[in-house]
């Protein structure tokens, strides 16, 4: 299932924000993005979302701010005193050597490089973890609400779906005596009529008319549909992650319905399989999304 989660947490002017992204996918991927200060914490960001996911390509992208800016926490600049002093005796040395004329002005003295330097903000490590594992899980916690929402909507779905199935397996059901017996009757004129006043026993036609109605008969392949439309609606509301259950019932389920279909001719029923197979197909695209 598509998911989208965003987390956020101000600690002393440091605000962390995590975004994860989640889109259907066969298997769990997972790509991350951090900061420079929080690459190190990748391994413990990867726990976190892979503990709480079954599927998906997923995206994860972390990023600071600081007072609404969208940048590392940069720390202070200073200057770099040893090194200025070190560049004015160097200066005035050549100055006195090549008896040089002129002042060193600000402009051309700041422009010298590695003169300022930035200093990070020294802080324990477990400070960054902790903020890391707080917007994870609540990005994490956010996108999964989202999918629980979606499921819960894909869930009613497929339920009314399998309703479908079995009222026309109830239909299919109902009609298959009666065309047993419609085309028991035929077979018998049709014998009849081939042998021409011929003799052929009660018996013997009897023995003939029941292999037909055994090999046209589909009653057993509609009560295993039908405990298939149980089974499938059982596994959607208890199993925790029913996709790979789901899509082996659904071949069972097809399995079925084509027999059924092989075994008649009959106009009323071949209509239903033709709507079941098509209902079957529209169930099965939408167990791609669950997880």
């Amino acid at each position: 299932m598509t998911g989208y989660g965003r987390g956020e947490v101000l600690v002393d002017g440091l605000r962390l924000a995590a975004e994860v992204r989640s889109v259907n996918h066969r298997f769990c991927e997972l790509s991350a993005r951090l900061p420079r200060t929080l690459a190190s914490y990748e391994a413990e960001a990867r726990k976190i979302v892979m503990e709480r996911t079954n599927r998906g390509k997923i995206t994860l992208a972390v990023t600071w701010g600081e007072n609404g800016d969208d940048h590392e926490p940069s720390g202070t600049l200073s200057l770099d005193e040893r090194a200025a002093d070190r560049y004015m005796e160097l200066l005035q040395a050549l100055k006195r050597k090549y008896a040089l004329t002129g002042e060193v002005e600000l402009q051309t003295f700041a422009s010298l490089p590695n003169l300022f330097v930035w200093g990070e903000v020294r802080r324990d490590p477990e400070f960054y973890l902790g903020l890391l594992r707080d917007v994870v899980t609540a990005a994490t916690e956010d996108m999964i609400r989202m999918k629980e929402t979606e499921g819960a909507a894909l869930r009613k779905d497929l339920d009314m779906r399998v309703e479908s199935v079995r009222d026309r397996v109830a239909k299919i059901r109902e009609r298959a005596p009666e065309k047993v017996r419609e085309t028991a009757a035929r077979y018998r004129e049709r014998i009849r009529i081939l042998l021409e006043g011929g003799d052929l026993s009660e018996e013997r036609m009897a023995q003939e008319v029941a292999i037909l109605s055994e090999k046209l008969d589909s009653t057993e392949e509609c009560v295993r549909l039908e405990a298939h439309c149980d089974h499938f609606k059982k596994l959607v509301a208890t199993e925790a992650a029913p996709g790979r259950k789901l899509n082996f019932l659904l071949q069972e389920m097809n399995r079925e319905i084509n027999t059924i279909g092989s075994k008649s001719a009959d106009v009323p029923i071949v209509e239903q399989v033709v709507e079941i197979k098509e209902e079957l197909e529209r169930i099965r695209e939408q167990v791609q999304n669950i997880e």
